[in-house]
């Protein structure tokens, strides 16, 4: 089953636009179906429904300022920009789409 994967930064655009595409390509390596949609954190409060995961490309991302996710997992992707710790990030992320 295909899980909904949001990846948010703070324009949109060039940060978590591309670490979609790594992310992508990481988690096709571990077996994870996933759907991937890149917005800014301002678009998350207009959103419909909820991710399975929220991965944020910035720092300083504050849950309680957005009703629409309770119970919706955020895990910090800042690793899947630079490479450092990408496969703690990942082992997370498959901990997380997987349970």
């Amino acid at each position: 089953m295909k899980k909904k994967v949001w990846i948010a930064c703070g324009s949109g655009v060039a940060s978590a636009g591309m670490a979609s595409h790594t992310f992508k390509r990481l988690c096709k390596e571990r077996g994870l179906d996933v759907e991937v949609e890149v917005m800014n954190f301002r678009e998350i409060r207009g959103k419909t429904g909820k991710p399975d995961l929220l991965l944020c490309i910035a720092p300083g991302f504050e849950k309680g300022s957005y009703s629409g996710l309770q119970g919706v997992p955020i895990v910090n992707g800042v690793s899947i920009l630079s490479g450092i710790g990408v496969q703690k990030t990942m082992d997370e992320v498959a901990k997380i789409l997987k349970g």
